[in-house]
């Protein structure tokens, strides 16, 4: 599609957020959807202690309470949908999973999956079907895979021997695939005390191998189960490097949304400034927990479970609404770091991503 075929939904998307759901007061259904269908996990990472969440397994949703929970009228007009884990490929039934996003939200663009890459040949299997479901449908299957290091680091950080090896196997099927024009891929690493160091040398290797990569800060929330894993994120001591190392992102591509993104995340770190940039969970996104429970995003505390009471009755219910402005917005987004800058966020801050883009090094001169 030519971008000026794009112009109109680009006007829409802007105006829609921009002008119209401040003056409605509420927002608008979602568009996108983040899910969680298991908090199994095959990696024993330092920074995340969702794997030792044993009781949390027996929660997993089925795939009729999956088909059940779809129906509800919150999700209708979904049109790019996120799943990760816990481990999502560890999930046989995964592209029955994405069927029923297909068979219930017919505007449905892109299916996105994040994976620890570690289980290459059951992923190789499943990515199969998953592009048998999608491809004809003219729907995006696009693959993150966690890569937090190139070489024993990383498989120091997933506690797990030969991590790095069926890793790059799994890229390696991701790169076949994406040649054939099956899927997009790409690379995302948790900056920690245990990588930063290396953090240059994964970019290198990132590009060597023609791989997209994209760097977030590690960081406490509840549900990750990692509030006991706080020497293993960066420090005051760190700081000096993690700016440096920030910094010469946003300077990279000077006139890229990303380095954008990383002037953003310089700004926090060094000048203490509030975030400016948009988040889609604020205006158009959702979660939904494995065991059914609704969030409005990823560092909110759950509104409800969507088995006992209908997804939208919670999405929209007073009290949570309010929970939403009062704690959400108007606190935890002004100091929340970008950590993502989907479609839906350019289209929704272009005038702003296009300024500072324009200005160069993220915006910063």
């Amino acid at each position: 599609m030519s971008r000026l075929a794009l112009l109109p939904e680009l006007v829409s998307t802007w105006t829609r957020y921009n002008l119209l759901q401040p003056l409605r007061g509420r927002p608008f259904l979602p568009r996108m959807a983040h899910v969680i269908p298991t908090h199994r996990c095959n990696a024993r990472c330092v920074m995340c202690g969702l794997w030792q969440d044993e009781g949390s397994v027996d929660n997993d949703l089925t795939l009729e309470q999956w088909r059940e929970l779809l129906a509800d009228r919150l999700f209708s007009r979904l049109q790019f949908v996120g799943i990760s884990g816990g481990e999502p490929f560890l999930r046989g039934d995964l592209a029955e999973l994405a069927a029923l996003f297909v068979e219930r939200t017919p505007g449905l663009k892109r299916v996105s999956i994040t994976t620890n890459g570690l289980l290459p040949g059951r992923t190789g299997r499943l990515l199969d079907q998953l592009a048998g479901l999608l491809g004809p449908r003219g729907i995006l299957l696009d693959i993150s895979v966690s890569f937090h290091a190139a070489g024993p680091t990383l498989d120091r950080i997933f506690g797990v021997e030969g991590a790095f090896d069926n890793a790059c196997r799994t890229l390696e099927l991701l790169r076949e695939r994406r040649q054939r024009g099956q899927l997009t891929c790409s690379l995302n690493c948790v900056l920690l005390r245990d990588n930063i160091e290396e953090a240059p040398d994964l970019l290198r290797w990132a590009r060597e191998h023609d791989l997209p990569l994209s760097f977030v800060l590690g960081e406490e929330r509840e549900r990750f189960h990692n509030t006991a894993c706080g020497e293993r994120f960066l420090a005051e001591g760190d700081r000096g490097r993690l700016i440096a190392f920030i910094r010469s992102l946003a300077d990279d591509f000077p006139a890229s949304p990303s380095a954008v993104k990383y002037g953003e995340i310089l700004r926090m770190l060094e000048e203490g400034r509030e975030r400016t940039l948009s988040c889609y969970y604020a205006f158009a996104g959702v979660l939904l927990g494995n065991d059914g429970t609704l969030y409005y995003c990823s560092h909110c505390r759950g509104i409800g479970n969507a088995l006992e009471t209908p997804a939208h009755e919670l999405f929209y219910g007073k009290e949570n609404l309010e929970y939403r402005k009062e704690r959400l917005i108007n606190v935890e987004c002004r100091h929340c770091p970008p950590y993502t800058l989907t479609r839906l966020e350019l289209e929704k801050d272009i005038l702003k991503v296009a300024g500072r883009a324009l200005r160069g090094k993220g915006g910063r001169s």
